[in-house]
């Protein structure tokens, strides 16, 4: 992926992405987003989804904050500093919820996003978008298959036919 959408990304997500320049002896994020531009968007929305709960529980926190201890919510709660209190609570039990990508890469014509700390729910939003970019073509994010020459590519058709790819591969899905 492009140095300045793996950026974007970063710079979104930074909780996910958090080791995206540690040591390679922590982490395979060292080397960055290893797939093509066209898998930013399913990348992006799968971190919506992997930081849904957390940005939830920001949202709540800073509303309170911004309201104040003695502001007025809905019209009639009053903020007391319990509320603040809980809701911070909230916010640091959610952020350390949120898993952390150590590989994203490309691999047999599919997305690989490899995390630690994932609940099931968030291996099934992982297993979604994998199983999307068998859809979707690698460089530039259209409809596509997967093609094979001995290296596995999932591309559209113009980026087969640029690419001298004739021979499609039968996906199958494991459901």
């Amino acid at each position: 992926m492009r140095r300045e959408l793996d950026e974007a990304l970063c710079a979104k997500y930074p909780l996910i992405f958090k080791d995206r320049h540690a040591n390679m002896q922590v982490t395979a994020m060292c080397w960055g987003l290893e797939c093509g531009d066209g898998w930013y968007n399913l990348i992006d929305v799968l971190c919506g989804l992997l930081t849904s709960e957390y940005r939830g529980a920001q949202s709540r926190y800073e509303y309170f904050t911004q309201a104040g201890v003695g502001g007025i919510l809905y019209g009639t709660k009053i903020v007391t500093q319990e509320d603040i209190d809980h809701a911070k609570a909230r916010l640091d039990e959610e952020t350390l919820k949120v898993p952390v990508a150590v590989q994203v890469k490309e691999k047999y014509g599919g997305l690989r996003f490899y995390v630690q700390a994932a609940t099931d729910k968030h291996h099934q939003y992982i297993n979604f978008a994998e199983s999307m970019s068998y859809r979707t073509c690698e460089e530039c994010g259209a409809p596509g298959k997967t093609y094979t020459d001995g290296w596995h590519m999932t591309l559209c058709d113009i980026h087969a036919a640029m690419n001298g790819k004739e021979e499609e591969y039968e996906y199958e899905e494991n459901v």
